[in-house]
């Protein structure tokens, strides 16, 4: 009868500690399965879908398809620009920059390069300085330092050749050097041109004649914000070196 008893009560005992059991390891399961579900596989989904953006700068078109290809990306033009230093129909510049983290499908926008844009050489030759200066100024070409020779049959500051010459096709914005006749004179003694751009045009007109060099032409543009007579532009440029009796042309501020 006594051991009936115990029997019983250690079977109770035992379905007790194995219900808790049980219990805690459902929960725990439970648990498990929660933070899996709405946490993990959202983080793991996701990962799935993003990519980083490659660089892709400096390549071809076919190049930078390939590339995006295989990180799940496409590519979309969305203009063209001239660029001197990308050949033409290399990328210029991308968008996302690269290293960005986007959606798998993702179309990267890129702008292609047209090449560096060109201009034709005028003819300059029998033109006076300043007139070449403006004609390459139209191209969108500059002048160089000049070069000055002493021709006595032609007239004096007369362009005499250009260096690349007439009709030659070259990159927009480049120097084109001038070889300029100069009057003869019984001096040799070379002057170099100090800046007169910022100055008031009698202390440059002074100075100009202290150097020995002579004030040709010049030419007034409205600068209300100014001093008037203010010196703007010079010509030949600061630094360049010429023979004493050069012609030197200003451009000027003046008021309305």
């Amino acid at each position: 009868m006594v051991w009936n008893k115990i029997k019983a009560g250690l079977v109770q005992l035992i379905k007790t500690k194995w219900v808790k059991r049980v219990g805690i390891f459902v929960l725990a399961v439970l648990f498990l399965c929660l933070v899996f579900d709405q946490v993990l596989m959202p983080f793991f989904v996701r990962l799935g879908q993003e990519s980083v953006v490659p660089n892709v700068t400096g390549l071809t078109q076919e190049e930078a398809e390939t590339i995006l290809k295989d990180k799940g990306l496409d590519l979309r033009v969305i203009g063209e620009e001239y660029d001197l230093k990308r050949p033409a129909g290399t990328i210029i510049y991308q968008m996302p920059d690269s290293d960005s983290k986007v959606k798998r499908g993702r179309k990267i926008k890129v702008v292609l390069s047209k090449g560096g844009e060109k201009a034709t050489v005028p003819q300059l030759k029998g033109m006076s300085y300043r007139q070449a200066e403006l004609a390459l100024d139209n191209r969108g070409l500059k002048i160089g330092l000049p070069v000055y020779i002493s021709v006595d049959s032609l007239p004096r500051d007369e362009v005499i050749a250009s260096f690349p010459s007439a009709g030659t096709v070259v990159p927009l914005g480049m120097e084109i050097r001038v070889v300029v006749n100069q009057e003869q004179t019984d001096t040799l003694e070379i002057v170099k041109v100090p800046k007169f751009k910022g100055a008031n045009i009698r202390e440059v007109s002074s100075k100009i004649e202290k150097l020995g060099l002579k004030l040709g032409k010049i030419e007034y543009k409205v600068k209300n914000k100014l001093l008037p007579g203010t010196v703007l532009k010079q010509i030949p440029k600061e630094g360049a070196e010429v023979r004493k009796g050069s012609i030197v042309e200003l451009e000027v501020s003046t008021t309305d």
